[in-house]
């Protein structure tokens, strides 16, 4: 495993350390141990209204919660092609791969206004045990965190291994509330 960069280096420096970590992980085998954790998970099994994140190769698979027997809706993000912010649509219907080659739900599927939103799982390179999100830098999911009602549960999800003690932090960065990895689920602090 690569050494973690000191806490003053800088978000590419943690980066680049959290690309390295991820490539020697068994993401199928991880996935599996999440999903089993949040199935049980009182907050999700309450919500109404929970938002996935659609997998890049190297993320925790949470797909597989919309087969389960989680009462509540499943909702995704679309990016925009170019500018603008996420907006969130209704997940189940026909996928469509944005042109940067992640799948997305198809422009068709119905919009949903993000004040809904009960749960939020998102993805990250890492987290720190304080909620902080290493993100892949474009600030799309900080952005939507800010429009999210004060109600909503935050959930980064990601393998304990890239959990870390203390990550750098800029004042628009949106910390999150748990953390679920193939250890469990846990509050941050």
């Amino acid at each position: 495993m690569t050494a973690q960069p000191p806490l003053s280096s800088g978000k590419d420096e943690w980066r680049d350390w959290a690309r390295a970590t991820r490539s020697g992980l068994d993401f199928a085998a991880l996935s599996g141990q999440v999903l089993s954790y949040l199935e049980q998970w009182p907050m999700l099994q309450q919500a109404s209204v929970a938002l996935l994140y659609l997998p890049l190769g190297d993320e925790v698979d949470l797909v597989a919660l919309q087969g389960t027997e989680l009462g509540c809706r499943f909702v995704a993000t679309r990016t925009p092609d170019r500018e603008g912010a996420l907006t969130v649509h209704e997940l189940g219907g026909p996928l469509e791969v944005h042109r940067l080659g992640f799948l997305q739900p198809h422009r068709a599927a119905p919009e949903v206004d993000p004040g809904d939103i009960d749960v939020l799982l998102l993805p990250g390179l890492a987290f720190d045990l304080w909620g902080t999100r290493l993100g892949r830098g474009a600030g799309y999911f900080d952005e939507l965190l800010s429009r999210l009602p004060a109600t909503a549960v935050t959930v980064g999800v990601c393998p304990a291994a890239l959990v870390v003690d203390r990550l750098p932090s800029e004042p628009h960065d949106q910390r999150v509330q748990f953390l679920a990895t193939d250890e469990g689920v846990i509050a941050t602090a």
